[in-house]
């Protein structure tokens, strides 16, 4: 058995409000800026991402602080306790 690989010889360069664009809906200045609009699109993909995982550690030791201050108040309360 064969394996073809089909190529979209017109993919979408570009959505944007609902409306696909591809090459032949462009002209070269349109296709310069679909361009530039993609890699600022990955960028803020990557930051995104980054923003998540910087938030999900903040919240971390946010809970290591706050676990901490508990484990402070028992032991304070038991050195109370054995005077």
């Amino acid at each position: 058995m064969e394996k073809t690989e089909q190529v979209n010889e017109n993919p979408v360069i570009i959505t944007l409000d609902d409306k696909e664009y591809r090459r032949e809906d462009l002209n070269d200045d349109q296709l310069v800026i679909a361009a530039e609009l993609q890699g600022i699109a990955r960028d803020m993909q990557q930051l995104e991402a980054q923003y998540n995982r910087l938030n999900r550690d903040k919240n971390y030791r946010i809970l290591d602080f706050q676990n901490s201050l508990t484990v402070e108040e028992v032991e304070a309360e038991e050195t109370e306790e054995e005077k």
